[in-house]
């Protein structure tokens, strides 16, 4: 009988740790069905994403009792190294459990896979063991809605200029369309204009495949305004959150944003979504954060995971682009202005 105990607590205590790649949907699938997670987590939103990225994603997963973890990875070559961080969006570490043991199990996977470092970006809303000594650091804010609650407490809470233009709006609630082939026809355009008039970085630069395949997806909620459409605003999510990720319009349309936001909570609220991840701004402190601050959301910051795993081809790397540890970015070899 004691060896038999024995053997049951080796085999909860044994942990296990692998790379699951975008080839394998059923067990990336399963995978993530097992702990609370958001759009980001998912296998459709990876694979869809894999198109405009150079990087391979993979889904690590880990697990040991029962305590269960799984994190989008994307894999970014850098040179004969490997560098790895999450991929655009909101993943990070979704968690079963305490997970006490996965801070220093992924180090130790991670050097296992000859990885010289990482920037994982963490969920906002969910739980992580992660701690300052392992490299977590605090990241931009970002604003998130209870829509568990009722629609008049939500527009309580909201910023007056807000609850004002949305009922003087509330007319064009009626002329929203939220039909898929519409919005597929007209996204493109409107979203590269978008981007031309922000000046936005490369990082929001989605392939047309990309953002056909999120806007056909199980977890898509799309609406639009305007005939022909002057604005679409698009949010994904699973069964628990929604992220706002993308508005697109043309200069005109840009005041469409509001009310398109406004019937997006509404539809999230009938779906059963329970929160809804509106973001922040491009930095701290700018007109689009104070905009998405005004809806009167419970404001968070985004951990940030900073960690070195080679710290010796991380310094020849430094040295090799001429860049330092102290930069704000990174790994500061790849900042802005760097090419090693």
């Amino acid at each position: 009988m004691g060896t038999c105990r024995a053997v049951a607590r080796a085999q909860q205590d044994a942990v296990s740790a692998r790379l699951i790649p975008l080839a394998n949907p059923r067990d990336w699938e399963l995978a993530v069905s097992r702990v609370p997670h958001g759009p980001a987590h998912t296998h459709w939103y990876n694979a869809a994403l894999a198109a405009s990225v150079k990087g391979e994603i993979v889904l690590f997963e880990y697990g040991v009792g029962e305590n269960f973890a799984v994190c989008p990875i994307v894999l970014w070559p850098c040179g004969e190294s490997v560098d790895v961080a999450t991929p655009y969006g909101f993943g990070g570490f979704a968690t079963l459990g305490t997970c006490e043991r996965l801070p220093d199990e992924f180090r130790k996977f991670a050097i296992e896979q000859g990885w010289v470092c990482g920037y994982l970006a963490l969920h906002p809303l969910f739980p992580h063991p992660f701690a300052a000594t392992d490299g977590l650091d605090r990241g931009r804010t970002i604003y998130v809605l209870d829509l568990s609650i009722s629609e008049d407490l939500i527009l309580a809470a909201m910023h007056k200029t807000h609850r004002y233009e949305l009922r003087k709006e509330s007319d064009l609630l009626d002329s929203i369309v939220m039909d898929v082939n519409q919005v597929i026809e007209a996204l493109p355009a409107l979203y590269a204009e978008t981007l031309e008039r922000a000046g936005a970085s490369g990082t929001y630069r989605f392939s047309g495949k990309t953002l056909k395949t999120w806007l056909s997806s199980p977890g898509s909620l799309v609406l639009g305004l305007g005939e022909p459409l002057q604005a679409v605003v698009l949010c994904l999510y699973s069964t628990d959150i929604a992220d706002y990720f993308i508005n697109a319009s043309t200069k005109q349309g840009r005041n469409y944003t509001r009310i398109l936001l406004w019937a997006a909570v509404r539809e999230l609220k009938r779906r059963g979504v329970r929160y809804l991840n509106f973001g922040g701004g491009v930095r701290d402190g700018d007109a689009l954060e104070a905009f998405k601050r005004r809806f009167g959301g419970i404001s968070l910051n985004v951990p940030v995971l900073k960690q070195v795993y080679e710290r010796e081809q991380f310094m020849a790397l430094c040295r090799q682009a001429g860049a330092t540890e102290r930069r704000d970015h990174f790994p500061p070899y790849r900042g802005p202005g760097y090419a090693p």
